[in-house]
């Protein structure tokens, strides 16, 4: 067999199993998350008016920290960086899962699990916390 005979393998063309093709990580959610996050970092702050305002919005959009009260009891540094994290985590989520060909499914169980986190802060968070 000549050079010439042979194909080159490209990763990004179809295999015959029928697989679409992988698209290269490219970071537009994580890009996007990264720069949200200061903005909603700040809205909170200005609904919570410190500690005299509405927590609402806080446990709308930073449920994973919001639901850490019913235990800690107020927000920690430690919770604190998980809000800081929880945007740009998910855009490394969906970008990977782009990158994978299943952004669809991943998008739509991330918006469930954050939702369902939503609900639960709402639920248990500490009632020096309640709107």
């Amino acid at each position: 067999m000549s050079v010439t005979d042979q194909q080159e393998h490209d990763p990004s063309a179809p295999s015959d199993v029928g697989e679409p093709p992988r698209k290269s990580f490219r970071g537009l959610a994580t890009f996007l998350s990264v720069l949200a996050t200061p903005l909603l970092l700040f809205m909170v702050v200005l609904a919570a008016g410190g500690g005299h305002g509405t927590y609402g919005l806080a446990k709308a959009l930073f449920p994973w920290t919001m639901m850490s009260t019913a235990v800690t009891r107020s927000i920690t540094q430690p919770f604190i960086v998980l809000g800081i994290a929880q945007y740009p985590l998910y855009g490394i989520i969906l970008d990977c899962a782009r990158a994978a060909g299943r952004f669809k499914p991943t998008a739509l169980t991330l918006l469930a699990a954050h939702f369902s986190a939503m609900m639960l802060a709402f639920a248990i968070s500490n009632p020096s916390f309640m709107p």
